[in-house]
Order: structure tokens, then sequence, then C-alpha cells
């Protein structure tokens, strides 16, 4: 047995896999703006929201975002269902709310982006084309020129959300005119980092997270604290779009939203910056992110092409231990 063998260790690679620099021209424009909406729904009432999400594109081009990003289940209203409860599955109602990834409201807003020469990504209910009782907890990404792609929500908050979604099966990175992008919905955000590694290693420099953070004590400071760590760790601009308002729920059960959508990315010299916050209130706000503010970082912690070369073995570790451990049977 040779010394690799018995240390249990693998051997080292000769050479690191050429990854390119975030702030690489080669990946998109080194900067641009971007703009994240704090937004209330119209409760059970997609048109009026539709036409709400409309004005507000038409705000932020006239603002010169380039990127606008809307909050989780932006389309739609978002709070506990009875119904869907009562089923564990989603009612009528909620089927007949979803819509498939290219539907109607992907063409309104694409019409909008079209016009302006935006990116628009915006949560939705997302019908199953094959399946029409099964619904997804979706964001959409739209160019000027139409629609990139869909993320599904993987991580499902439980049983709110899985009495009505089923979670998605894929972690893309779209890549657009702006760049790479990689999209986590709020839970998939806050609570698995692991994800937000995974679309960075995949080649994501900008991390985006629809979301419905409700107004817990201390609930926008902490969402402001979690964006800003996800940009540094990864060293990546990431922008936090949240839900605001009461109007949403049952009543004597409805749902607050905290706001505070925020856009933060590391800076050198020096650890991140938060660029723009939101407070409670509905409002865009915007930052130009460059991509060149924290080369820096990127020449003292060249972490992707670590983990691709000199510790890919580590990388290789860290995966076969989250593979076992989804292999155990529940306890």
């Amino acid at each position: 047995m040779s010394t690799t063998e018995q240390s249990g260790t693998a051997p080292r690679p000769s050479a690191s896999v050429e990854v390119l620099r975030p702030d690489d021209p080669a990946l998109g424009p080194t900067a641009f703006v971007v703009g994240c909406a704090n937004f209330e729904a119209v409760h059970r009432d997609k048109a009026a929201t539709l036409a709400k999400m409309r004005g507000v594109i038409d705000r932020a081009a006239a603002a010169g975002v380039e990127l606008l990003v809307f909050p989780e289940l932006a389309l739609n209203s978002w709070s506990d269902c009875p119904d869907c409860a009562a089923h564990h599955a989603p009612c009528d109602w909620h089927r007949g709310q979803a819509e498939l990834a290219d539907g109607p409201a992907a063409a309104s807003i694409g019409e909008r982006a079209a016009r302006h020469g935006m990116h628009v990504i915006y949560g939705f209910e997302e019908r199953d084309p094959d399946r029409s009782s099964v619904i997804y907890n979706s964001a959409n990404v739209v160019a000027p020129d139409g629609l990139v792609g869909t993320y599904r929500k993987l991580h499902l908050g439980i049983p709110l959300e899985t009495d009505r979604f089923t979670p998605g099966d894929a972690l893309p990175v779209f890549e657009t005119a702006l760049g790479p992008i990689g999209i986590s919905i709020c839970y998939d955000f806050y609570n698995n980092p692991e994800l937000s590694r995974v679309l960075c290693l995949k080649g994501a420099r900008l991390l985006v997270n629809p979301t419905g953070r409700s107004d817990l004590p201390r609930a926008r400071e902490n969402l402001e604290h979690a964006t800003l760590i996800r940009a540094q760790e990864n060293l990546v601009f990431a922008a936090s779009a949240n839900r605001v308002g009461s109007s949403h729920g049952t009543p004597g059960s409805a749902t607050t939203w905290a706001g505070g959508s925020v856009i933060a990315g590391p800076k050198s010299p020096g650890f991140g910056v938060v660029h723009a916050r939101a407070g409670e209130a509905e409002a865009l706000v915007t930052a130009r992110i460059d991509f060149t503010d924290y080369s820096q970082w990127c020449d003292w912690l060249p972490w992707r092409q670590w983990r691709t070369g000199e510790q890919a073995a580590i990388t290789t570790l860290v995966a076969d231990e989250l593979a076992a451990l989804g292999r155990r049977s529940p306890s």
C-alpha cells in the first residue's frame, strides 16, 4: 500500500484549472448598475401586480438600472393557504395562478425589458409544463432579447412551502450579456451557503437573492449581513430584493414583510461594503457595481483557482462528505 493510500489523502494536482477572475472583461462588462425593488404585490390580483411591476421597470430604466431584481414570488400573493395546507398540495386557486415560465407574465415583462435594454429577474409561481398539479417557487431571468432561463427554488420551507410547491432539481448559472449570474431564493441563500459556493465555482460573479423575509426582530439587519457575507466569502457581488407590506395572508395571520433590499460586495483594500440598502417601505435602491473594485482580493485570495487546482482534493473530500450525508437514512 502506498503512502498516499495509507494516509487517506489524494495526490496533489499538478496544475490549477484555468478560471477567469470575476473582473475579467471576457465575462462581460466590468461595471453596471443593479437595482433591487422593495415591492408589495397586489393581494390576489396578478394583473394589477404585473402592471405595477412594469411601472417599477420604467422607473428603474429612468434611474439607469441595467439589471433589476424583484422579490420572491413578486408576481403572486405569498402567504399561508388553508386549502393548500388541508390537502398538502396546491389548491385549485394557486394552480390557476401559476403559469409557464414563458407565459404571459414573461412576455409582458420581456416587452418592457426590450424597450429599456434591461435585464429583469422576478419571482413567480411556475406551472410544470407536463404536470398540471405541480408548481414551483421560481425566478425568471429576462434579457432584452427574451427569456434567458428559470431557477426553481431548492430548499422549501416546511410545511408552508412544501404544501404548495415542488422543489427544483438544478443549480444553473445563467449566462447573460451582463455576465454569469447565480440565483438562490430566500432560504436557499440564508441557510444553505454551499449553494452560493457551487454557483461561484461554476462561474457566477453576481449572486441574486429574490426573497420573502418577514418582519421578525432584526430581520433587515440579518438580510444585510447575510448578503454581505455571501458576497465576501465568494468574492462576488450579491443583491437581495425583499417584499414589503402587510396585505397578504388570512384574517388574523397576515404576514408583514421586512423590506431591507440590499446590494453588497467586496472592496479592496479591506473587506466588503454595502452599496445600497432600503428601509421597510416600497422603494427602488440602486448601485453601480464595479468588478475591478476588488481586484486585489483576486490576487490575494484566488480561491477558485485553488479549489480546482492545489486544493482540488479538498473540494472532492467536501463533495464526498456531503454525498455521504445525503445517503444516510432518516433517523
